[in-house]
């Protein structure tokens, strides 16, 4: 398979990582202790090194060549981790959040009648390859996820400024203590190898809007 090939097929899945997403080999919904039912809602921290605005959030992290959690820069009431196998070689992922289309550039991918709840933005500068070993845990955690109701999630992605529409999958949101989560276990970026320059944007609607469960 070549670069850019393994590159599609790991953006089609990169999505999932938000959602635990268990229609795929390798990525099975587990109950998540970091997640766990509180009694009340805790204060939750920024990103290591977060620079926020009144319109986004962004933060960078050098991945981990042993791998392990991407920290999704908090806004808007949004939060989390993504887990994320070994990167060979340790290279630095740019993430933006938001709640809106802050520069007018963010393709709607869902419903025309719809707008997204939350927006994430990946960029890679450099290409990295993924191992076949990934940690637990990972989670989109908000108030604005309500628990034991449907979100739907949908990727996009640019490579060389080609788009590549990466489809969608339906998922239901869990207590957690911050508010509803949309969780899951391990990410389908193992084995998979990124190209340098690659960028790709998560975003997360309310309701059902998929046939497929994540």
């Amino acid at each position: 398979m070549g670069l850019r090939s393994q590159f599609i097929v790991a953006w089609s899945l990169a999505f999932a990582l938000l959602g635990g997403c268990a229609g795929h080999g390798g990525f099975v919904p587990a109950n998540n202790p970091a997640f766990a039912p509180a009694s009340a809602p805790q204060k939750v921290a920024n990103c290591k090194g977060q620079k926020t605005t009144k319109k986004y959030a962004r933060s960078a992290t050098k991945l981990s060549t042993k791998g392990g959690m991407l920290c999704v820069p908090t806004f808007g009431g949004f939060s989390g981790t993504i887990a994320y196998p070994p990167a060979n070689p340790s290279v630095t992922m740019k993430l933006i959040s938001s709640t809106t289309n802050y520069n007018n550039q963010l393709l709607p991918l869902g419903p025309s009648t719809e707008s997204p709840m939350f927006y994430l933005q990946l960029s890679i500068a450099k290409t990295t390859a993924f191992g076949p070993n990934v940690p637990a845990g990972g989670g989109l955690a908000s108030k604005a996820l309500k628990a034991s109701q449907t979100y739907t999630a949908y990727g996009h992605a640019e490579v060389d400024g080609f788009p590549v529409e990466l489809g969608s999958c339906y998922l239901v949101a869990k207590k957690g203590k911050n508010g509803g989560v949309i969780a899951g276990i391990g990410t389908l970026l193992k084995g998979q190898t990124v190209p340098g320059g690659a960028h790709g944007l998560l975003e997360i609607y309310a309701g059902k809007h998929a046939s497929s469960k994540c």
